[in-house]
């Protein structure tokens, strides 16, 4: 698809997964980086990218609690993630408390 904008999608029409809540997790290519995880809203996807709106969460292993960074767009190609999990509807991520749990797992105080 044609976007003018250098192939990437920032003009693609948005797709029908827009607006659902996602917990997405991606691989970093370097055994010390920071285990990521990003909590929010799908905003579009392209071939190359997945678009959310959310926060990043941090850690490494044997944390219990994950760093929380300012909410903002993100684009996360799909070639470094790992997983998508939908997370339910009426999720308020903007508000919710997260944790890790001895899995390595990010989860949420129930609400």
């Amino acid at each position: 698809m044609e976007t003018g904008v250098g192939q990437i999608g920032a003009r693609a029409v948005p797709s029908p997964n827009a607006g659902k809540i996602v917990r997405v997790r991606w691989v970093k290519p370097y055994p010390e980086a920071t285990n990521q995880v990003c909590v929010g809203e799908v905003v579009r996807e392209t071939p190359e990218y997945l678009v959310v709106r959310g926060v990043l969460l941090s850690f490494r292993k044997g944390d219990r609690q994950a760093k929380r960074d300012e909410e903002r767009v993100r684009w996360i190609p799909w070639e470094q993630i790992a997983v998508v999990d939908e997370l339910p509807t009426g999720l308020k991520w903007r508000e919710a408390e997260f944790f890790v749990d001895e899995t390595g797992q990010v989860g949420f105080a129930k609400q």
